[in-house]
């Protein structure tokens, strides 16, 4: 009989895999209760029957534990500094210097667009610029004469040997040229700036990068046509967070430096963060409010990675096991209870939360009992196990052997 059930137990596992993956949830749910169904119906063998005996496992007692309350929500990884690169001209994207998942520096260039217009612009304004500039070196030459000859006049005047009406006449053309003069002087500084504007024109159809970071997407490519406005690329930097909504209720729980456990599915890890800034306001269609996790630096963190936040806001007792007694077949999860006289018992469970290296069991085992955390290779219900001594007895064994 014991047979039987051993083969029959490893026959329902293979088919609960078999058709979990075909998605036939019922025949699923049907087979996970069919073990416990056939260990609780099955007929107890005779005072006669041999029972496997299984030496050295270890075991580890249900303890009932006091362990935080955990707040669960979902989050993104987000960077904290991003950029979407605009042109700032309108024109056809001439080359692409960068691709998806490259590294730039800050300033470096990504893409140009034609330069036709702007560089034509460039030439008119030096051309401006460079007339500009001849007619303020004749205004000058024009002032300098007028003055020269203005302190002739002044002699004469002074002799008596000219009228008042000459010198008057030479007064006035003396600020007349002065006057010429300034407005050379205005159109020269006025011829400077329509080429600093040139330039700056020219230059926007070069497009840099604002930010040292990576390319995250690129909106267009070669021969594309570029307009004021529309992002071009997407780049971010290297350094993330996570982003997360909480409910209202825990407003007051929360703090900057509330630690929080964060399971990163894609990293296949969960640890422990503490929370960096608290938004104090709640969105009034979600009566939720928004937490910035910042994450260390690691080459598999990404912009929109979803991740699990756990948040502690209390204190409550739950039945732990150790995570090494827990078992798991597709999405079944079972424990080898020890009952009496060492006889394994096979336990369906539903376990809940996990906490440092424990277990939360919410049915199938009960405070007090003991389960086997050495493994499930070689083990089979209503197998009788020869528990391991510990390293202190061994030690003590040992010792007092060689005292004999």
């Amino acid at each position: 009989m014991k047979k039987v059930f051993y083969f029959y137990s490893r026959f329902l596992f293979f088919m609960f895999d078999l058709l979990k993956k075909q998605r036939k949830p019922f025949t699923v749910l049907a087979l996970a209760v069919l073990p416990l169904l056939v260990s609780c119906g099955h007929e107890k063998p005779g005072p006669g029957v041999q029972r496997p005996v299984v030496e050295g496992v270890r075991t580890a007692e249900v303890r009932m534990m006091s362990v935080p309350s955990m707040y669960q929500t979902s989050g993104q990884v987000e960077s904290k500094n991003s950029a979407l690169v605009a042109s700032k001209v309108m024109g056809t994207v001439t080359s692409m210097r960068v691709d998806r998942g490259q590294a730039v520096r800050k300033g470096q260039v990504l893409l140009t667009i034609e330069a036709g217009d702007a560089r034509e612009k460039v030439a008119q304004a030096g051309q401006g610029l460079a007339q500009a500039v001849q007619a303020k070196k004749m205004a000058d030459e024009q002032e300098a004469l007028a003055r020269t000859t203005y302190g002739r006049y002044k002699k004469l005047y002074d002799q008596k040997a000219l009228s008042q009406q000459e010198f008057d006449e030479m007064s006035a053309r003396l600020r007349m040229a002065g006057l010429r003069q300034q407005a050379a002087g205005a159109a020269v500084a006025q011829a400077r700036a329509a080429l600093a504007e040139a330039k700056t024109y020219l230059g926007y159809t070069v497009v840099r990068a604002p930010i040292s970071g990576i390319v995250l997407d690129k909106k267009v490519d070669t021969g594309s046509m570029a307009t004021p406005g529309a992002p071009l690329i997407a780049l971010e930097e290297p350094s993330y967070r996570i982003s997360a909504s909480l409910d209202e209720r825990l407003l007051g729980k929360v703090r900057k430096g509330t630690p929080v456990m964060v399971d990163m599915p894609a990293a296949r890890g969960r640890k422990t963060f503490p929370i960096t800034q608290v938004t104090p306001g709640i969105d009034p269609a979600t009566r939720t409010f928004n937490v910035k996790i910042a994450l260390p630096y690691s080459a598999g963190l990404q912009s929109g990675l979803y991740v699990k936040i756990y948040v502690p806001y209390g204190q409550r007792n739950a039945v732990m096991v150790p995570e090494a007694a827990v078992g798991r077949r597709g999405q079944l999860q079972f424990a080898y209870a020890v009952g009496k006289n060492g006889v394994l018992e096979l336990r369906a469970l539903r376990t809940g939360q996990e906490y440092d290296g424990y277990v939360e069991v919410l049915s199938g085992l009960s405070p007090g009992e003991r389960v086997t955390v050495s493994g499930f290779e070689g083990l089979s219900e209503g197998d009788i196990i020869k528990e391991a001594q510990s390293g202190i007895k061994q030690a003590q064994s040992a010792k007092g052997a060689n005292g004999r």
